[in-house]
């Protein structure tokens, strides 16, 4: 077995805790806190409200926009009073529809038990659509409560051409 001399142990040791010495140094004039380095140009430093990351003022009034600034007929709504109402056979129909957020009207005339607790039918005109989600007190073949639901018109599977309502919180 090889040893190394005992002056070239403390050397190593010696270059560790001197890069450690400076490690510790530099950090301490970061960009961070303290003074940075100084880079000797004459150039006077941009303003600090001005740079990458600052929030600029709003170009217009944002109350004829859409949802947080998007374009009326892009935005994504997030409460039911900017959803469109639509009915159940435009849920079930139109193409256009899906994916989007939406409000539905009907009435509830089945709900699921055991493992389809969540599970419930809306229904209109003789249409119906499944629903998804919180399940209305009023909920039952004999109900007559008319409501109006927040909800997202998805298909049935991956694929399918059936649809359902994945309903949101109001």
């Amino acid at each position: 077995m090889c040893r190394r001399p005992a002056w070239s142990r403390r050397r190593t040791r010696m270059s560790w805790t001197t890069l450690l010495l400076i490690l510790l140094t530099s950090g301490a004039c970061s960009s961070r806190g303290g003074a940075g380095p100084s880079t000797g140009s004459p150039a006077p430093a941009a303003d600090p409200g001005t740079g990458p990351g600052t929030v600029s003022p709003p170009r217009a009034d944002p109350s004829g926009e859409g949802v947080a600034g998007l374009p009326a007929g892009r935005a994504v709504p997030v409460r039911p009073d900017q959803a469109p109402l639509v009915s159940i056979q435009d849920a079930l129909d139109a193409d256009s529809l899906l994916g989007r957020r939406v409000r539905v009207a009907g009435r509830c005339t089945a709900a699921g038990a055991g493992r389809r607790a969540g599970s419930w039918t809306l229904a209109e005109g003789g249409l119906t659509i499944e629903v998804r989600g919180l399940v209305p007190y009023s909920c039952g073949p004999a109900s007559t409560t008319d409501l109006t639901i927040f909800a997202q018109i998805e298909p049935m599977a991956s694929g399918s051409a059936e649809r359902l309502l994945l309903r949101l919180p109001d």
